[in-house]
């Protein structure tokens, strides 16, 4: 074993994971993988997904799995990966075989480009190190290599003689690959002389028969000089996508173990980032942390801090601001999204203006979005808190709807005891006007914003908009959950601008919204709710009945 040849390192990282006690065996891979061996259009694989996902794990299972110069076949042999994986008995064998012939076989090449990168003055030194750390392995491995006599600067010509001296094709596994394109340490040219590096290492190159990259950021369909690659995303994965977070079913059955925390309240927490086909992904990393814990919390903030988030969200961008409330508010945006790649970076940095496709595929690609059917949504209540977060700017008039969110709580228990001076001071810390673009404030946007002010109510009600009966359809109204479903309160509320609160009531009652109920089980108190916005006074009138 060696720093980069069987890289020791990454083989105690599986033998760890092994050892943990929620592991689940995701080496079903390893027979999708042996598939491409030695296949020169597919041996090309890059898969991207955002931090957290077991990337680095699958790689370690991979360098253990291949390396020569290990002795992992006992280990495997305990695992999915040697009895096959095809339901058709046929393929099933050639599977079984594959992963006879393929254990152990090869000697493998890890790489980590973000590794210790910050104690290099610059892309040439960090390069030089790996070549060095080469050279380390082979006076391990191969003492007796005419390559040592002769050994060069360039790390590819050094692989490529080893190569024809030794016969032994490599297994490639990088990890972290577009860590030196997004880190700025990095000068542009060495970005551009990092990608060259990359196509000199990989492409068309007969040492190789298998190339396992991964990373955040997809290479893109435009980086012509690495366009080998047949690539997984967090937008278009029909093949890996299970093999990175958690299903439900791994989930239920790491319930099993723990048997503290119910399905139920880590689904709602981690789970929904959607596959390709619907199916749901849990967050391998907050899973774990809350099982290891037995605490149900947001652990996103170990992963990418909200100030990413904040960063990340361009408010300048036309109908941004929009987006990110109805988001918040658990509703989908239909747009249609491309993989956000390095091409998308260096936009970035060369032009101030960003569409809303570039942005909302970066957010889908670094792990707070997901994407499915075309639509964007937040996966989960743990994003949701890093987006509510994120809306505490000083800098931003989203502050605004960060304060109602925080006050919500406060508001809905006002409201349920009929505090109606308490309501006025909260909705007055929300002065709408400095929020809607030329203090235009019509009806859509009272609702928005009222809908805000009762955010945290969602724990305790089924909140719909424009419900209805037969003679209409109300604003808003509130129905009490199926635990509180019989003796809850109903909340109906009732919006108008320049106008009066009473005349919101008299409208209620006209229409009479709260008929129906009993027949849909809601035998509790109904609390009519009529709130009025006078543009002129720039004030709020309530009533409640």
């Amino acid at each position: 074993m060696g720093l980069i040849i069987d890289n020791e390192d990454m083989c105690e990282k599986f033998k760890g994971l092994l050892e943990e006690k929620y592991f689940i065996d995701k080496s079903n891979i390893i027979n999708d993988f042996n598939k491409l061996i030695n296949r020169n259009s597919e041996k090309y694989v890059c898969i991207t997904k955002p931090r957290r996902f077991g990337k680095t794990s699958i790689a370690a299972m991979l360098v253990m799995y291949y390396s020569k110069s290990i002795d992992s076949k006992e280990i495997f042999n305990k695992l999915k990966v040697s009895k096959g994986k095809s339901s058709d008995n046929k393929e099933k064998k050639n599977e079984i075989k594959q992963y006879k012939e393929f254990q152990g076989k090869y000697y493998t090449l890890y790489l980590d480009f973000s590794s210790n990168v910050f104690s290099f003055k610059n892309l040439r030194s960090f390069i030089s190190s790996i070549n060095s750390k080469l050279k380390i392995d082979i006076e391990e491995l191969f003492p007796n290599s005419k390559v040592l006599k002769d050994y060069d600067d360039d790390i590819v010509y050094n692989l490529k003689k080893l190569y024809l001296e030794t016969d032994k094709k490599f297994i490639l596994v990088i990890d972290e690959w577009d860590y030196i394109i997004t880190n700025k340490k990095f000068t542009d040219k060495e970005r551009y002389n990092y990608i060259d590096f990359l196509k000199y290492l990989i492409k068309d190159n007969s040492y190789l028969a298998f190339v396992y990259m991964t990373g955040i950021t997809e290479i893109t369909k435009y980086l012509y000089s690495l366009n080998c690659f047949t690539e997984y995303t967090m937008i278009n994965d029909k093949n890996y996508y299970k093999y990175f977070g958690f299903t439900e079913d791994e989930v239920h059955k790491l319930c099993k173990i723990n048997k503290k925390l119910t399905f139920e309240n880590l689904k709602s927490w981690y789970n929904g980032y959607k596959s390709y086909n619907g199916e749901k992904i849990f967050n391998t990393w907050s899973v774990i942390q809350a099982l290891n814990s037995n605490i149900i919390e947001n652990y996103w903030s170990q992963t990418g801090s909200f100030n990413e988030l904040k960063k990340m969200n361009n408010y300048d961008i036309v109908g941004v601001k929009e987006d990110i409330l109805e988001l918040i508010n658990g509703n989908e945006i239909e747009i249609k999204l491309e993989n956000y790649g390095v091409e998308d970076i260096r936009k970035e940095s060369e032009e101030k203006e960003h569409v809303k496709e570039i942005l909302y595929s970066k957010m889908v690609t670094f792990g707070y979005l997901t994407y499915y059917n075309g639509k964007i949504s937040i996966p989960n209540k743990e994003l949701k808190e890093e987006f509510i977060k994120a809306l505490n700017d000083k800098e931003s008039d989203m502050q605004y709807f960060y304060n109602m969110i925080k006050n919500s709580d406060e508001m809905l228990e006002v409201t349920l005891h009929k505090n109606v001076k308490r309501m006025y001071e909260i909705l007055d810390k929300s002065p709408m006007e400095k929020i809607i673009l030329e203090d235009k404030i019509d009806h859509a946007h009272l609702k928005r914003f009222i809908d805000y002010s009762y955010f945290n109510a969602r724990t305790k009600y089924d909140i719909v908009e424009e419900y209805p009966n037969d003679n209409g359809t109300t604003d808003i109204i509130f129905l009490p959950k199926e635990k509180d479903k019989v003796n809850g309160k109903i909340i109906i509320i009732e919006l108008k601008v320049n106008s009066t609160a009473k005349e919101a009531i008299k409208h209620i009652h006209r229409k009479k919204y709260y008929n129906g109920l009993k027949e849909k089980g809601y035998y509790g108190n109904i609390l009519l709710i009529g709130i009025n916005y006078d543009q002129k006074k720039v004030k709020y009138s309530c009533v409640i009945e």
